[in-house]
């Protein structure tokens, strides 16, 4: 009577299926049993300790890698890493994709900058902290100062990145970086290097009136500069999705 159960006793655990790896995984990146930066054990080693074969594993890391939880890194130090959910590609990869599929415009993506930068600016200017300060002001020289229009624009994307991360609001950090890498890939692949989108002096201005401590003029020069931006990427979008199309089908 009894040797059906002691039968069923003795069978192997089941292998996990591949949704099971990638929860798991996840669940230990959430549990921050694996930290941003941290390197995951290599794939041999994960796919003993899940009693799969390593083609498996591999299948489950190209999973959490495409949703922004995991890099690869090359090299001698190389390997799977940990990323950090608040400077994750995945965002701006949707955004880019919405975009091309026309169920999102340029339009939509700059409105919502009208709602978040200039309150950004505003609680930078209340909160941010003299070093903070300082590297804001090491990056506007940088922009300044650097040597081709592409150097400019990078730098320029970092110094609206760094104002959002100034203001102590990680939910705007996280949109304005996605937001301002989609913008950068904008001009990329627009590929006119020659063509500056920004007025001369108004991160010059909005660094003064931060660093001043003026939260209102902060506010209000940002909010000018956002819908003067919004009209200029506005005007290139049907050049940037006849692009993109035309890249899709080769």
């Amino acid at each position: 009577m009894n040797q059906p159960t002691n039968t069923r006793k003795q069978l192997k655990p089941t292998p996990p299926r591949f949704q099971e790896i990638v929860a798991r995984l996840k669940r230990d990146i959430l549990l921050q049993h694996y930290r941003p930066g941290d390197a995951l054990p290599k794939e041999e080693t994960l796919a003993k300790d899940f009693g799969v074969g390593r083609a498996l594993v591999r299948e489950a890391l190209g999973v959490l890698k495409a949703q922004g939880y995991l890099e690869a890194r090359r090299g001698s130090s190389g390997g799977t890493f940990v990323c950090n959910l608040l400077h994750s590609q995945g965002v701006t990869t949707l955004l880019a994709d919405l975009i091309v599929m026309r169920s999102m415009t340029i339009k939509h993506l700059c409105d919502v900058r009208i709602l978040i930068e200039p309150e950004a600016a505003r609680m930078a200017a209340l909160e941010a902290s003299p070093s903070q300060l300082q590297q804001l002001g090491d990056l506007l020289y940088k922009g300044q100062s650097a040597k081709t229009v592409r150097d400019r624009i990078n730098f320029d994307v970092e110094f609206h990145t760094q104002i959002c991360e100034l203001s102590g609001n990680p939910f705007f950090a996280l949109l304005m970086r996605s937001m301002m890498e989609f913008l950068q890939q904008f001009l990329q692949v627009l590929d006119e290097p020659a063509t500056y989108l920004h007025d001369k002096d108004i991160h010059g201005l909005l660094y003064d009136a931060i660093s001043s401590r003026d939260h209102q003029r902060a506010y209000e020069n940002m909010y000018a500069h956002v819908v003067i931006m919004k009209q200029r990427f506005c005007d290139l979008e049907k050049d940037f999705l006849n692009i993109q199309t035309t890249n899709l089908q080769k």
